[in-house]
């Protein structure tokens, strides 16, 4: 949300580009109270973006989901259509996921959340199972890329390949951590 505030407000200056990283890159059985006690931590990020909207602590009958590959793989999917899509779908997939409270790594769920994203399911499931493995390796491509960059959790940012914000940040840092950033790679382009 912020990122596309400040994508907004600086128009061509910049290029975001969403990458994968992996909170539960396996498998991980856990228990609907367990999981329910984990998602308390969301209330602090919830109180500090006020446009974000969490459901916390989980509700609802929905089980934990059991890792993040099959949502990352989901995405690299709806990215097959077009990045509006590919927006609309990962916006979903947030709601899904934070607000509904939904197991998104479940098939079904995702499948639904393509049918809610306009995107004809049959098209999506069909794009996901020829493609599967390709973007499985992409993911963990993009998951090791990051975590050899120092990054080890959500949000982070990084500058120009090189200059890493972690942690949830208001927009004007981000504007200042630009400026600063822009001054240093001008100021290396001019020596």
């Amino acid at each position: 949300m912020r990122l596309d505030e400040l994508a907004e407000q600086e128009g061509d200056a910049i290029a975001i580009e969403w990458k994968s990283f992996l909170l539960r890159p396996q498998p991980e059985q856990r228990s609907l109270a367990e999981f329910t006690e984990y998602t308390k931590s969301w209330e602090r990020p919830a109180g500090l973006e006020p446009k974000a909207e969490f459901q916390s602590p989980w509700s609802g009958t929905s089980p934990p989901p059991s890792h993040s590959l099959p949502a990352a793989i989901a995405g690299k999917t709806a990215a097959t259509f077009g990045q509006e899509i590919w927006r609309r779908y990962h916006n979903k997939l947030l709601r899904a996921y934070f607000i509904e409270n939904r197991d998104v790594s479940s098939s079904d769920v995702l499948l639904k959340v393509a049918h809610e994203t306009d995107i004809d399911t049959d098209a999506f499931e069909e794009a996901r199972t020829a493609s599967e493995e390709e973007f499985e390796k992409q993911v963990f491509a993009e998951h090791n890329e990051a975590l050899s960059s120092g990054i080890n959790g959500v949000p982070a940012v990084v500058i120009d390949n090189r200059f890493l914000i972690s942690g949830a940040v208001e927009v004007e840092q981000y504007r200042k951590a630009l400026a600063h950033y822009r001054e240093i790679r001008d100021k290396e382009n001019n020596d």
